[in-house]
């Protein structure tokens, strides 16, 4: 019988196992270069076909977003519009309601056809012209 000493076990273990790693590691090393190998190479027509479709791609995305951004200005300025004639709204919606009203017809007799109550006098001033001269 042998005697075995366990350091030296021990450090063969580890030898071991060291080589079987170094081995799996050029293993993975190897199939990687050959995976690279076997992809396509690009040739230069096919390279300049990828750069045209890149540009024109990248030509389209920043129209897309000046478009988007005009669409934007033309939203606000409707949104805008909309609220001036909801507003214009409102006030005819607020006339209409007066229509029938003595208050609102009076008011219009007196504004628009100059008509006076019994014993009132209407003052009519002339306008007065600007001097361009100065």
């Amino acid at each position: 019988m042998s005697i075995i000493k366990i350091e030296e076990a021990q450090e063969k273990r580890q030898q071991k196992r060291e080589e079987q790693a170094g081995r799996e590691k050029a293993k993975k090393r190897a199939r990687k270069t050959r995976e690279r190998q076997a992809l396509p190479k690009m040739t230069p027509g096919k390279k300049l076909a990828a750069l045209g479709v890149v540009a024109v791609a990248s030509v389209l995305f920043c129209y897309s977003g000046i478009r988007i951004i005009d669409l934007n200005q033309d939203k606000a300025e409707y949104e805008q519009q909309l609220a001036e004639k909801q507003s214009e709204y409102a006030r005819l919606e607020k006339e209409l309601a007066m229509i029938g009203t003595p208050e609102y017809i009076e008011n219009e007799a007196r504004n628009r056809f100059h008509m006076l109550k019994d014993g009132e006098l209407l003052y009519v001033f002339p306008k007065q012209q600007r001097d361009n001269t100065r």
